[in-house]
């Protein structure tokens, strides 16, 4: 196996996740959305988990003042509106109008839920751990909702259903196949 010249990271792939914010002015509302794939799991009791966002963005300027965003998980179905909340900056255009995303209202949090997204998840922020690049926000899950269309029997995710999109080395890829259910070797004898 060669050893790579550069140093590189190779974790993948990585789930894309948009997240949402809101700014309430004093006459003025302003919602955002970005695409994140620099995300992951940090705590399951209470559940929390972790977006990494670069200083200045105007997500991580709202979060900042807010305290408080939501985590939607898009399907491969998705990928246009996905790339369109990632190349354009919404300061400046309506990410939601642009894309034709649906707000729905959060019971939690001042932050837009995803009609379109099978997955939301509201969480308000816990800490901020600062990187040279950027900023990790940990957020504690205060509520989750679940598209009844993408459970299955159980009311768990049918994640074939989602279709979840990823990111890897600059490119969109979906999941694939599910193998196996986690442990299926320790009921094997």
């Amino acid at each position: 196996m060669a050893v790579l010249k550069r140093v590189k990271n190779f974790l993948a792939p990585l789930p894309v996740v948009l997240v949402t914010t809101r700014l309430r002015g004093k006459d003025s509302v302003s919602d955002n959305i970005i695409p994140i794939s620099w995300t992951g799991i940090v705590e399951s009791a209470p559940h929390m988990i972790n977006i990494n966002i670069s200083r200045g963005k105007y997500s991580w300027e709202i979060i900042k003042k807010t305290k408080q965003f939501v985590v939607a998980i898009p399907g491969v179905r998705h990928i246009r509106e996905v790339d369109i909340c990632g190349t354009t900056h919404g300061d400046k255009v309506d990410k939601f109008s642009l894309t034709g995303f649906e707000k729905m209202d959060a019971g939690t949090v001042d932050a837009p839920l995803i009609k379109q997204c099978p997955i939301n998840m509201e969480c308000t922020l816990e800490d901020i751990i600062s990187f040279k690049s950027h900023d990790m926000f940990i957020g504690k899950i205060e509520a989750t909702h679940l598209d009844d269309a993408f459970a299955d029997e159980e009311g768990e995710p049918d994640f074939k259903k989602i279709d979840i999109l990823c990111y890897a080395n600059g490119n969109y890829w979906d999941l694939g196949h599910k193998l196996e259910k986690l442990f299926f070797m320790k009921t094997k004898k």
